[in-house]
């Protein structure tokens, strides 16, 4: 083989694995959340108001 064809290999096979693994964190990370009732998240904007879009930490993973 040569090294382009390797090499392109090597890329579909790293966006592969990469989609695969955004794909179970998404899951997981939807099913560690706690289910919220209407009534519930409406107490909680109106005790501490609408949340910063500032991130508090970012965590980046490199496959």
């Amino acid at each position: 083989m040569t090294t382009a064809l390797k090499n392109q290999i090597r890329t579909l096979a790293r966006d592969s694995v990469r989609k695969a693994i955004e794909a179970e964190f998404s899951g997981i990370r939807a099913s560690l959340l706690p289910a919220v009732s209407k009534k519930e998240q409406e107490n909680i904007e109106k005790l501490y108001k609408k949340p910063s879009r500032r991130a508090v930490k970012t965590l980046r993973v490199t496959v």
